[in-house]
């Protein structure tokens, strides 16, 4: 059984034209992980890397660190005056999010997935009704799909933003509408979120309720906590997280 076997069973099918390019993201592996490693320092340069702003030599030592592994991979580069810039379409998609939806591909694989794609997109037919959705992750674990959404967020939450609560809401719901559409009953979903949503202090979720309803909705959270390289790979394999969605891994 294949992924696209198995989500045929629901009238739906893969572009393969339009698919995530899996040999581009191990390629881009170092740098994802030193995004992900590094996720708020990431945020300070990410959008002067759009300007051409970043000077090397006024960097500390984890930024430089960051941008190092970004211009090894081909994903940034050096303007006339010695700038820093995201210099194509594809260094800024990576930039903007897409260094998340390639990491947890690669960490699904990682956990034993059996196949895994990112930014597929799936067209679909229901009676004489036609469309199509991209889904961020898509991995098979035998013959479970898992569906993963991926967001990359601000780091911090704050609970009296009311506009970040109802993203992150509406991101959970989005994730849940995968498995409705294109899963079954054995259908997995995540949402990877590089938020951080756990009190380590309290020993609690921060947004409780964006929790409850992810208890209530079977959608398993991945937030800031998890996606350090290892933590990603343990929180992707399918059986680790159900049961337990609401205790990060060990720190």
């Amino acid at each position: 059984m294949t992924i696209e076997k198995i989500i045929a069973k629901n009238g739906a099918w893969l572009d393969k034209r339009r698919t995530g390019d899996l040999r581009a993201a191990r390629q881009h592996k170092e740098a994802s992980l030193a995004i992900a490693s590094q996720y708020r320092a990431f945020e300070r340069i990410r959008s002067r890397l759009f300007k051409g702003s970043i000077i090397p030599s006024e960097l500390n030592p984890t930024e430089a660190c960051i941008i190092e592994a970004l211009e090894n991979a081909g994903l940034a580069g050096r303007t006339s005056n010695g700038a820093v810039r995201a210099m194509t379409a594809d260094s800024r998609r990576f930039i903007t999010g897409g260094w998340l939806e390639e990491i947890s591909c690669l960490a699904a694989l990682e956990a034993g997935a059996d196949e895994a794609l990112f930014g597929q997109q799936i067209k679909w037919k229901i009676d004489s009704y036609w469309g199509e959705n991209e889904i961020d992750v898509i991995a098979r674990f035998g013959d479970r799909l898992a569906f993963y959404s991926c967001k990359a967020y601000s780091a911090s939450f704050r609970r009296s933003n009311d506009r970040n609560r109802k993203k992150l809401m509406e991101a959970l719901h989005e994730a849940d509408n995968l498995a409705d559409h294109f899963g079954d009953d054995t259908t997995f979903v995540g949402l990877i979120l590089s938020t951080d949503l756990y009190d380590e202090y309290a020993k609690k979720p921060k947004y409780e309720s964006l929790f409850g309803k992810a208890r209530a909705l079977n959608v398993h959270l991945i937030t800031l906590e998890h996606i350090k390289w290892d933590r990603l790979v343990s929180a992707m394999a399918v059986p680790s997280l159900i049961g337990d969605i609401e205790t990060p891994p060990n720190m």
